[in-house]
Order: structure tokens, then sequence, then C-alpha cells
């Protein structure tokens, strides 16, 4: 399951496209590159019999966007006299 990770983490390495470019993806891509490492990770994890799930291998894409972790933040308004 870390050899499907890495490889699918090597696999989004900008590098492959400009050799003069950053080995590993930039930061502000991180929650995309994340799941598509989770899914790797998930689809060996069936492969392998270890995922503890009853899902297909082609299920986990889907599966993993609908169970991925998004902030949702709520709206504050500064009230200058602290009334609020």
């Amino acid at each position: 399951m870390i050899i499907a990770g890495t490889q699918r983490l090597a696999s989004l390495s900008p590098a492959l496209n400009n050799p003069d470019d950053a080995l590993l993806p930039d930061f502000g891509d991180a929650p995309a590159i994340n799941l598509e490492v989770a899914i790797a990770v998930a689809e060996q994890a069936i492969e392998e019999g270890n995922a503890g799930v009853d899902w297909k291998k082609e299920e986990v894409r889907e599966k993993a966007i609908e169970k991925q972790w998004r902030p949702m933040y709520g709206t504050y308004v500064y009230d200058p006299n602290g009334d609020k």
C-alpha cells in the first residue's frame, strides 16, 4: 500500500513534464494530490483484501470523494462594541 501511494505521488510530479520543475507537486495542490494518493492506497488495500470495506476497486474514487473532508468555515462579523 505504501508503494502504491508513493507511485501515485511520483506519477504526479511536475518534473515529469519539465526536468527543471519541482520534484513534488505544489503545496496549493495538496488536497487533490492527497486524494489521489489515498485512492491509490485504498485500491491496493482492496486488491490485497485488507480494506475492510465491500467496495470494488472501480468504486474507490467515487467513495473517496464522497467521504473526503472539506473545511466549512462560518461567517463572522466584526462587532466593534463586542455585543454580538
